[in-house]
């Protein structure tokens, strides 16, 4: 048996190669490539063309070749038809030049952009990309899709009609789920399946039939049906929702999502998204009408938007309106974490920027969703705001800052009144490797307008405060070792002395102020209190230390100890309302301890010491395992003294996912006062991998919602490799509550357009 070759170059076929070489590169440019990095270039030959299919020379291989008349070929023993963007194998191959038709019978395969069709017949029209094939079998290479169909038509180069069709996402070789369908479309541009009249099986057992199922193909988004999903929770009862996506364009989408909540009854969802050269932003909308629980209509509204309107002014809003207090702890979604939600905001922002200068101007209201057993005072609201800040680094050796403020502050509760400041400040840094030394000089001026309140008359006042610190640390380094293991030792003090004149402040009104929070960060601050409503007189000094161990090698931080503490040289005067002044000659002690002692070990605490009192009055302890993949075991604990006006807090955190049996996996969380005697958050859930293209979660969630209620809600999810998941996600909730939380299942990678090729 002799080997024909035979090559057909049609006269347009001829001139395509060579218009390309006309507008390619030149032949040295061609060998060379482009280059990709230092010394290395890309091969010509990975590069993707594009060409046009008619265009396209045609390549032919049989063991015997027949010519039946001028424009009818016939090629019969392995015989193969190749071009760019099409593979043709069979027994025998039949073609029409006229008509540029191919007629394959036997051991037929077509490959096309990474996907395979086989069968025992099959035609196809190499013009237009349509034909159709009998007892067809299929494999997509982008997604590792692939079933079997009484009869595929192809109706273009991207797009496939199946009848009769089973349809899997399993790349395994026995799958655990099918789609079953009267007939499914294809669409591979679009990415995207649609079976009419199908039914879902998973091991064999209907889970779930529609008119109507729409599937992806790859990762890009398509309008249709999302996966349905269903939940449990002690407020509502059994949930069952079905979204619909509205892929409007590629930078605007939409989420329709009715949920039927057997207690409440129907709810209504939706999410608008946009995203434009110089504005985006999102709204969403729920509404409950006739809550069958809380005999009113219920409704959720938020709107966040963000516009560049020159390049150098821009414009924001954020506006957000519930329909009640207790929205949030009656209808929170599942897992967000929103059931503790205090307040809303509604804002609109104008931003300006230019050089050294940025300014703001907005409005800021606040919806207050009170608890009845814990209320909260409502934060003012700034009606309005303006706000400006310059800064310059490095002007001759100076930084140079200025801060300028002026709101208007409202309340319904409240005294109202307007504050304006203005804070300008310079400093001159000295910075070497070894150490730096930073003086810094500022002035204070605030301007307050007091409305009359509950009989009080109207008042004015003003404060004027010079601010003075002078920042300098140094940092030493040797080779050493930690734990056997060699490593690169730092000792650095630092000190910090700020000096600020006592000022009057009794008389000022408290807009947006408290005492900050004592730590690492505000213990080399300006202020003892977060806001300027109040200025503490100082004249003090923090002394630090730290010591690191770092990775030689990398620069990782291996170890860190660390200590500080404040020493006042005059005792506290400037108060809030209701606070004790400090007389002590000292503030706590703090000290935080972190030691990764292997790379699967770390550990964390920071302890805040009274000496007065020769008690800890914060501290914190946690440490983390994760000795491989999907095993991670994390503690903590959190402890805060109870003092004046600050409640107490004791509080002990256990989080885990971690293997149970081959396959199963157990993932839990606690977190438990212990002064309360009662559970903040508990979640806890098995998950189990099929190995190939199915995973199963059931995870149940407990957590509080106000100081006396508390939510459990369950969550079930069955989620099919290529299809979607069927149940609510626990998802959210798992990333949230347990650190170091690993997905079982892995998105397989993406294939290629040279998938199975041949």
């Amino acid at each position: 048996m002799r080997l024909i070759r035979w090559f057909s170059l049609f006269a347009a076929f001829a001139v395509a190669p060579l218009a390309y070489a006309q507008d390619g590169p030149s032949e040295s440019q061609a060998g060379a490539g482009p280059v990709s990095g230092p010394g290395l270039r890309l091969s010509p030959g990975l590069r993707q063309h594009t060409y046009d299919p008619d265009q396209l020379p045609v390549f032919m291989q049989a063991d015997t070749l027949t010519a039946e008349d001028q424009d009818k070929l016939r090629l019969e023993g392995s015989a193969q038809v190749r071009r760019q963007d099409t593979i043709l194998k069979g027994d025998t191959i039949e073609y029409d030049k006229v008509e540029d038709e191919l007629e394959a019978l036997g051991n037929v395969r077509l490959f096309r952009e990474g996907n395979l069709l086989t069968g025992p017949r099959l035609k196809l029209n190499m013009s237009s990309g349509t034909g159709e094939i009998d007892n067809a079998r299929f494999f997509f290479g982008l997604n590792g899709g692939s079933g079997s169909a009484e009869r595929i038509r192809m109706l273009g180069q991207n797009r496939v009609r199946a009848d009769r069709v089973r349809y899997t996402g399993c790349a395994c070789e026995t799958p655990d789920w099918e789609l079953r369908a009267r007939r499914a479309d294809f669409d591979y541009d679009a990415g995207t399946g649609v079976g009419y009249g199908g039914v879902l099986y998973f091991k064999d057992f209907p889970i779930l039939a529609s008119p109507i199922i729409s599937f992806p193909l790859n990762n890009e988004r398509k309008s249709g049906f999302l996966s349905p999903t269903f939940g449990l929770t002690s407020k509502s009862g059994p949930e069952f929702s079905i979204p619909y996506y509205f892929n409007i364009a590629p930078n605007r989408d939409a989420t329709l999502t009715p949920k039927f909540m057997t207690r409440r009854g129907l709810q209504l969802s939706g999410e608008f998204r946009y995203l434009e050269p110089s504005f985006s932003g999102v709204t969403r909308l729920s509404y409950l009408p006739d809550d069958r629980v809380a005999q009113r209509d219920r409704y959720l509204f938020s709107s966040q938007h963000r516009q560049q309107l020159t390049p150098n002014l821009g414009f924001n809003w954020n506006v957000s309106k519930a329909s009640d207090d207790a929205y949030f702890r009656d209808l929170s979604v599942l897992g967000t974490g929103l059931a503790s939600t205090a307040t809303l905001e509604r804002s609109f922002s104008l931003n300006w920027q230019q050089g050294y200068w940025e300014a703001y101007g907005r409005v800021i209201s606040y919806q207050t969703l009170q608890d009845p057993l814990a209320p909260i005072v409502p934060p003012y609201g700034r009606e309005p705001q303006l706000h400006l800040t310059g800064q310059r680094y490095d002007w001759n050796g100076f930084d140079v800052r200025m801060d300028a403020d002026a709101t208007r502050f409202r309340s319904n509760t409240l005294v109202n009144g307007s504050r304006a400041y203005a804070y300008p400040s310079v400093s001159y840094p000295i910075i070497r490797p070894g150490g730096f030394f930073i003086p810094k000089i500022g002035i204070h001026s605030t301007r307050y307008n007091t409305d009359s309140y509950q009989g009080a008359a109207s008042y004015t006042a003003n404060r004027t405060v010079p601010i003075m610190s002078l920042d300098t640390g140094l940092i030493f380094e040797r080779d050493s070792t930690l734990l056997g293991r060699e490593a690169r030792q730092t000792l650095e003090p630092r000190l910090y002395y700020l000096r600020v004149p006592y000022r009057n402040q009794s008389n000022l009104p408290i807009y947006d102020t408290a005492l900050a929070d004592f730590n690492f960060a505000q213990i080399f601050s300006e202020n003892l209190y977060s806001g300027w409503d109040r200025i503490a007189e100082a004249n003090q000094l923090t002394a630090a230390l730290t010591t690191r161990w770092l990775d030689p090698k990398t620069g990782v931080e291996r170890a860190r100890i660390m200590g500080a503490q404040r020493l006042y040289f005059s005792d506290q005067r400037v108060t809030l309302p209701g606070e004790e002044p400090s007389s002590d000659g000292r503030s706590d002690f703090l000290v935080s301890v972190y030691g990764a002692l292997t790379s699967t070990l770390s550990g964390e605490t920071t302890v805040q010491y009274n000496p007065k009192i020769e008690r800890v009055t914060r501290s914190t302890i946690g440490a983390r395992w994760s000795p491989q993949r999907l095993s991670t075991v994390s503690l903590a604990y959190r402890y805060k003294r109870e003092m004046v006006s600050v409640p107490g807090q004791e509080l002990i955190d256990i989080a885990f996912q971690w293997p149970l049996a081959p396959r199963w996996f157990g993932i839990g969380r606690i977190n438990y006062s212990l002064l309360e005697n009662r559970i903040a958050e508990a979640v806890a859930g098995i998950e189990y991998n099929g190995g190939c293209c199915w995973a199963f979660r059931l995870v149940g969630q407990r957590y509080a919602v106000a100081k006396d209620n508390a939510t459990t809600a369950m969550f079930f999810q069955l989620e099919l490799t290529g299809f979607g998941g069927i149940g609510a996600s626990p998802m959210t909730t798992l990333r949230r509550s347990i650190p170091g939380y690993q997905v079982i299942n892995p998105p397989p990678e993406k294939g290629t357009v040279f998938e199975r090729y041949e």
